[in-house]
């Protein structure tokens, strides 16, 4: 059994964890394991000796990764995202599942932010002007987040931490598109309530914080992307599956 202390692990038993994305894991992490009395490998002797994973993204454990693991109890994965994890064999193995949600938030949020400042302002590319050696161009100039409809596509933490941080920027409006909360608690984040389709012909930017599931794969396809407001932007901070990348390379060349 795993049990959670103030964002610490405590484990009822002791155990060996196999850590196979050893630079992908925090050290303070691994430090916390040790003195928790966790025995750590890097490399796999017997595999009937490990007890559980840590991994972090590209650690793809299916079926056939899982078979090499008799006693296998735990899965940490440090990140949010469940994708490279069979969930269902998990389960049919008895398997504990854990991630650890709203761990890099903030930093998410804050880099969403960043990003529409990049593009609206144009600085990418008046920045690659000047190391050319020329100077501003008002066709370069941009636009200002102030008075700017805003578009976010699954309204969790990550969500509702852009939402609070755009707000200081006097944006015209937040629109939000989450099928599993409800309007008065979007609205309690200052967020309208929409659905999808109005949320990408409405908003000047549109931003995606959503799990790849069956259910969001290929969600933004050749009919979303039609539906786009013209001179709009999409930024995607989940997985890229979300967005079918042969309808959106089509939707640019047509200019949609």
């Amino acid at each position: 059994m795993i049990q959670y202390h103030n964002s610490s692990i405590s484990f009822l038993l002791p155990m060996t964890i196999y850590i196979p994305e050893k630079d992908e894991i925090h050290p303070e992490a691994i430090e916390l394991l040790r003195k928790a009395g966790i025995k750590i490998k890097y490399e796999i002797e017997d595999y009937a000796q490990i007890e559980a994973l840590f991994i972090r993204t590209y650690t793809v454990v299916d079926k056939k990764y899982l078979d090499q693991f008799p006693h296998l109890k735990y899965i940490l994965r440090a990140g949010v995202g469940l994708d490279n994890i069979d969930i269902g064999e998990c389960r049919r193995r008895n398997i504990k599942v854990f991630n650890s949600p709203g761990a890099n938030a903030n930093a998410v949020a804050e880099y969403v932010v960043g990003l529409m400042i990049m593009m609206m302002r144009n600085i990418l590319p008046q920045m690659n002007r000047l190391k050319k050696g020329e100077w501003r161009d008002k066709l370069y100039m941009g636009e200002e987040i102030k008075g700017k409809t805003i578009g976010i596509v699954g309204c969790g933490v990550i969500g509702k931490l852009v939402t609070k941080k755009l707000l200081n920027f006097e944006v015209k409006e937040i629109l939000g598109y989450d099928p599993y909360l409800t309007e008065k608690q979007l609205l309690d984040h200052s967020i309208k309530k929409v659905s999808l389709d109005e949320l990408v012909s409405s908003s000047d930017i549109t931003s995606l914080h959503l799990p790849l599931t069956d259910e969001t794969k290929n969600l933004f396809n050749i009919s979303k992307l039609r539906l786009i407001k013209k001179g709009s932007y999409i930024i995607n901070t989940s997985r890229g599956g979300i967005i079918n990348e042969t309808d959106l390379i089509t939707a640019i060349n047509k200019g949609w």
